[in-house]
């Protein structure tokens, strides 16, 4: 018996198409949302040490942060924390710790969206990342030191990496 003859599937012409992500693009997707949720972690361990401040006495604080490191209470380190803690309130605290929580959720988000190769994803973390690029040129105008230009470069390459990771949803002609 003779089987019919199939006609061969075609498929639609497609438009903005962009291969999806090999096994080296999805790691580095993965790599750059594990950078990001690391950032968001421990913007969110800052927050809750600005809130356990709220309750306790600041200069208690920055002199166990003094002994801790080993830092010398006269030195000029010492004096930056006692500075900082002089303008410090209550108010002024609660608004870093609600800044902070806010950054640290644009986080979680982006990395979930990495991670997950989500459209969004992509685009949120190109923005967030060339976002930094002026303030970071400008940085190293300023004072040029190993961190600023390290911090620099890696923003590039999270810029470099997604872009070469991009992926286009398939739009039907």
């Amino acid at each position: 018996m003779r089987q019919p003859d199939r006609a061969l599937a075609v498929e639609p012409p497609v438009t903005a198409i962009d291969v999806q992500p090999g096994a080296a693009g999805r790691a580095s997707l993965r790599v750059i949302a594990v950078w990001e949720a690391v950032k968001g972690a421990l913007v969110v361990l800052a927050a809750g040490i600005a809130v356990k401040l709220l309750h306790t006495d600041v200069d208690h604080a920055i002199d166990l942060i003094v002994d801790h490191f080993h830092l010398d209470p006269a030195g000029h380190t010492s004096r930056i924390f006692m500075q900082a803690a002089d303008h410090l309130t209550d108010t002024r605290l609660v608004l870093i710790a609600a800044g902070a929580l806010a950054y640290a959720v644009l986080r979680f988000v982006e990395a979930y969206g990495l991670w997950f190769q989500k459209r969004w994803g992509w685009l949120l973390g190109i923005a967030s990342a060339a976002l930094y690029l002026p303030l970071e040129i400008v940085e190293i105008f300023r004072h040029f030191t190993s961190i600023s230009v390290g911090l620099f470069l890696i923003n590039v390459l999270i810029i470099i990496l997604l872009w070469l990771n991009r992926t286009r949803h398939q739009v039907s002609a």
